[in-house]
């Protein structure tokens, strides 16, 4: 949202102006039409007539840019400031994506990690200016490819490496948890007392089955001030992957890892879901007001319509 105030409100009083200009310009151009030079020969001034003919609707541009040049100008001195919302300083988000066998069912098009990466990649696009967002892959390693960081290039190169042919067997989402929290507070201060702005963002399709307990790592994350956001892919009630193996989204403890930390648990079935928990996610990031001063703005244009009108000058429109 963007809010408009100025450093002096008093100078749009000079507005007052803009009507008084307009009318003097109307009444000495009134009263000097009225100042007829006799013309003897009436063929060439006709013929004069019927030329200007074509550019009478431009005879009143100069009036329009010099009126347009005083409002910008007292728009100018007024000095406008505008109030628009960012995040906090130090906001830091941090993907954990599952990258376990499980990922590369097909029940979401055109399989499972595919859709995570895509959408992921549009979720760090769409940031706002100034958050910093990090990555990491989980199964039954951990893989913290890059802490968290106002370079979204760096972190969208990293997550170009997740692909179908990187998954490996197992679940450790305790893991994941526990060393996503160690990257995302990685340069804090140590005060405990200073409510930073963190999120792990925990994406996975499975339960965990190896590891530390997904439990005791979001108590660990609350202790930090770290709230956990956890999407689950897929059906709760399984799915069949190769070998024919089933693999259950183990929704009770996503939940509950959730609900410890502040957080919120999405079950997202198919692509077009998953962007809509991203744009609900986006929405939790908390924002503060920020002002700026805009006068360069208004500046900017007076200077175009100061060329322009010279040029108009210049051209075969000439004005007196």
């Amino acid at each position: 949202m963007l809010f408009m105030s100025f450093v002096w409100p008093q100078a749009l009083f000079f507005y007052i102006l803009v009507p008084c200009y307009i009318f003097l310009h109307l009444y000495f151009e009134k009263k000097k039409n009225k100042d007829i030079i006799p013309f003897g020969n009436m063929e060439t001034l006709l013929e004069a007539i019927t030329k200007t003919k074509n550019i009478d609707l431009l005879k009143h541009l100069p009036l329009i840019l010099n009126t347009l040049i005083l409002c910008l100008f007292i728009f100018a001195i007024a000095r406008p400031i505008s109030t628009i919302y960012v995040p906090i300083r130090d906001t830091k988000i941090m993907l954990l994506i599952d990258n376990s066998i499980s990922m590369e069912a097909t029940d979401i098009e055109p399989n499972r990690i595919t859709a995570a990466k895509e959408t992921a990649r549009k979720f760090i696009q769409d940031l706002p200016k100034g958050i910093q967002v990090g990555i990491g892959f989980f199964s039954g390693n951990i893989k913290i490819l890059v802490n968290p960081t106002v370079e979204k290039d760096r972190v969208l190169n990293a997550l170009n490496k997740l692909n179908i042919k990187t998954l490996e067997a197992s679940t450790a989402i305790g893991d994941a948890i526990l060393a996503g929290s160690d990257s995302i507070t990685l340069n804090d201060s140590g005060n405990k007392s200073i409510k930073y702005n963190r999120q792990l963002l925990l994406i996975t399709d499975g339960e965990s089955n190896i590891g530390s307990d997904p439990l005791f790592a979001a108590a660990q994350a609350k202790v930090n001030n770290i709230i956990i956001q956890a999407i689950g892919i897929g059906n709760p009630l399984g799915t069949i992957i190769r070998g024919g193996i089933l693999t259950r989204l183990d929704e009770f403890t996503l939940k509950e890892i959730t609900l410890l930390t502040g957080g919120e648990y999405f079950n997202a079935k198919n692509l077009d879901e998953m962007n809509k928990i991203y744009k609900k996610i986006r929405k939790t990031i908390r924002l503060i007001p920020k002002e700026k001063e805009i006068t360069f703005i208004p500046v900017l244009f007076i200077f175009g319509f100061i060329v322009l009108l010279q040029l108009l000058k210049w051209s075969k429109f000439r004005f007196a």
